[in-house]
């Protein structure tokens, strides 16, 4: 089908409703709510039954149309880059004098700069090696910046001294120099660590069967699509907020933090218990009448590294000492999502703290 046709299509006000109802589910659909993502399916293929196909067909020639402007852009900017080389063939070009600044300062120099970017945040160093190859070589292939930054991520774990004495295991600087010695950048990628920039998710979804009303003549029961959503956000003084709630993250995450006194939240405690193999991170809370632990492990999500949490027990602690363990069958693992606004607030944290 032409982009003139599914245009057509689109002003159909049937259609184009249709296309606006479907499009509300996709959001809701990534956002983990399914029920409401099937409300919407349903009413839009009410609206028009062909909805789907459509919106496949809009999406394909969206798709077609920045295919297009990328090679009418990249053709624009071969004529522009032609047309100044021939301009400037009789000219000096300023764009190849060196870079003044490596010519002048010596590696050590730069190596402190470097340093003070590693400090701030993770993302800026990455940010400063792409500026150019000089900084990139500095950035990543020299084992200061490493090691800074494992300076400045592990310092900041909440680690179970306790329980490793007791286990007889050797101290985590110890491990450190056992596994990795000197191996700064090995050891990033293989020691697990809580991040603080931003919330950990887990979205689950279920399915509940239900009742016939009295009376009712259908011989089939109902079915329902249960969503719900945990939030975890780590401090680094020891402390996780805690939130189990039907409530979307596009409402929670930009208001989650413990200053908001968020109702149902709590304000846990968490530590990090590692032994060189085995990981696993223990956020405890109580009440009256309650002690609560959940147990999850660090895991990597594809070549995103400690980017998920995957459960692995939870219990219930009475006055009595009796342990109950709790179901973890509809339970899902937790992904952590960066939040812009607490990474600023983390970064400008360590900075003045120095």
């Amino acid at each position: 089908m032409s982009q003139t046709a599914i245009i057509e299509e689109l002003n159909d006000p049937t259609i184009g409703n249709a296309i606006s109802i479907w499009e509300k589910g996709v959001f809701k659909e990534r956002d983990g709510s399914m029920s409401d993502a099937i409300k919407y399916y349903r009413e839009a293929l009410k609206v028009y039954d062909q909805v789907e196909k459509v919106y496949r067909k809009k999406l394909h020639e969206e798709w077609l149309l920045f295919k297009k402007l990328e090679k009418l852009k990249l053709s624009e900017d071969s004529k522009i880059n032609t047309a100044d080389d021939s301009t400037n063939n009789d000219e000096d070009d300023e764009s190849l004098l060196p870079c003044w600044i490596f010519e002048m300062l010596p590696n050590d120099i730069l190596l402190r700069i470097v340093s003070h970017v590693v400090e701030y945040s993770g993302e800026s160093w990455v940010n400063l090696s792409l500026s150019c190859s000089k900084f990139n070589e500095l950035c990543f292939h020299n084992s200061i910046p490493y090691k800074i930054f494992k300076n400045v991520i592990y310092s900041k774990q909440v680690y179970d001294n306790a329980l490793q004495t007791l286990n007889g295991e050797d101290s985590v600087k110890n491990l450190e120099e056992i596994f990795w010695d000197k191996d700064y950048e090995l050891m990033l990628k293989q020691r697990p660590y809580i991040k603080f920039e931003g919330v950990y998710i887990s979205v689950v979804n279920y399915l509940r069967y239900g009742s016939n009303v009295d009376g009712s003549s259908s011989l089939r029961n109902p079915v329902h699509m249960i969503t719900y959503y945990r939030y975890f956000r780590f401090y680094e003084d020891g402390k996780v907020l805690r939130l189990l709630t039907t409530d979307e993250p596009t409402f929670v995450v930009k208001y989650f933090t413990r200053e908001n006194n968020i109702k149902s939240s709590h304000l846990c405690s968490w530590k990090l218990y590692f032994d060189g193999e085995t990981n696993y991170i223990t956020i405890s809370r109580s009440n009256d009448k309650y002690a609560f632990k959940e147990k999850l492990t660090i895991k990597n999500q594809g070549n995103k590294r400690f980017q998920r949490l995957k459960w692995m027990e939870t219990t219930v602690e009475d006055k009595e000492g009796n342990i109950s363990k709790c179901s973890l069958k509809n339970e899902k693992p937790f992904f952590f999502s960066r939040v812009i606004s607490f990474a600023h607030h983390v970064s400008a944290k360590s900075s003045t703290s120095k």
